[in-house]
């Protein structure tokens, strides 16, 4: 299960949900499908599997959306090269309890919906991935520094079970890499089946 995880994490860190009026459950299913036989380990060595932006983010809507924390939604990804741009609406103060002044502080300025976009740089090979978010905007303001640090930490980084942000991470279930291409991912699996 824990590979599984990480596998989604990183195809899911760039990948959240999708606005409405894209996607389809068709979409969806095919990106189940798919994201089965990579997560479980069944792919071929050598095998490469392409997942549209439309199926990851119609996969998002209408089979993950039951996961998406409260307080999120109207999510959308624009996948490029080696990055993508995650982009919806949230309220922070409904994401978590604060422990601390200034938490409490900079949450009751975040109370209410607020416009979002993250742009995460995304590149992997030999097995290992790497994900840092090189930008991050509340309602078109940039945030920079122990700011964007907090909100990375606190929101971004805290759902991604075996994947650490910032450093090498294997990527599991014998992949050898996930690519991030114009409104793609091709997910690829090392040419040797690992053995048990």
């Amino acid at each position: 299960m824990k590979r599984r995880n990480i596998a989604l994490a990183a195809i899911l860190l760039l990948s959240s949900t999708v606005l409405l009026l894209a996607g389809s459950p068709e979409e969806s299913h095919s990106a189940a499908v798919k994201l089965d036989r990579i997560s479980l380990g069944e792919m071929n060595p050598g095998e490469r599997i392409t997942l549209t932006q439309s199926e990851i983010n119609s996969f998002l809507q209408y089979d993950y959306a039951g996961l998406i924390p409260e307080g999120i939604r109207n999510l959308h990804v624009e996948l490029e090269s080696d990055s993508g741009i995650v982009s919806g609406r949230a309220d922070f103060s409904q994401l978590g309890e604060a422990q601390d002044t200034a938490t409490r502080l900079l949450l009751m300025m975040l109370r209410g919906e607020h416009e979002f976009a993250a742009r995460v740089r995304y590149v992997s090979a030999g097995g290992q991935a790497r994900a840092d978010v090189d930008s991050f905007q509340i309602d078109g303001r940039e945030l920079q520094g122990p700011i964007l640090d907090w909100i990375v930490q606190n929101y971004v980084a805290t759902d991604l079970e075996g994947f650490a942000l910032g450093q090498p991470t294997s990527l599991g279930n014998n992949l050898d890499q996930i690519r991030l291409e114009t409104g793609q991912v091709i997910v690829v699996a090392s040419g040797v089946r690992a053995q048990l």
